[in-house]
């Protein structure tokens, strides 16, 4: 059972780093001699990953948590509007729709926000070390 919640984190950990690690070289961070080069380079190694893991996670979290409901909603009922074959008297309401789609979807996991903002202070952890080092 434990397996189970700690690989989805394995794997989202392993494509940041193969991200970061990406952008650090490069950005030519094992190659540079200069602190501040190198503490600027995993600056930005660490932000990117952070910035995307946290943005596609501000996704999923607000999808899970039934923001973009009413966009399907909408799409549904142009469906049953323009067919021909469609009962407009036996459509669903939205109420209804928004409550069955409720009862299907799980719980919304922080997982993806809480990486992408590790990865992120991780990023501010060099950029410290950056004007530290007199960048």
């Amino acid at each position: 059972m434990k397996n189970k919640r700690v690989i989805p984190w394995l794997v989202e950990i392993g494509l940041c780093l193969l991200c970061a690690l990406a952008v650090a070289l490069r950005r030519g961070v094992f190659t540079a001699g200069d602190p501040v080069k190198v503490y600027s380079g995993l600056c930005d190694a660490f932000f990117v990953p952070g910035i995307l893991l946290f943005c596609f996670g501000l996704l999923a979290f607000s999808a899970r948590g039934g923001i973009f409901d009413i966009f399907s909603y909408g799409v549904k009922s142009l469906k049953v509007l323009f067919t021909p074959f469609g009962k407009p008297e036996k459509h669903q309401r939205y109420y209804d729709y928004k409550m069955e789609k409720e009862a299907l979807r799980g719980k919304p996991k922080p997982r993806t926000l809480i990486l992408g903002l590790a990865f992120m202070a991780l990023a501010g952890v060099c950029l410290l070390l950056f004007y530290q080092a007199g960048g």
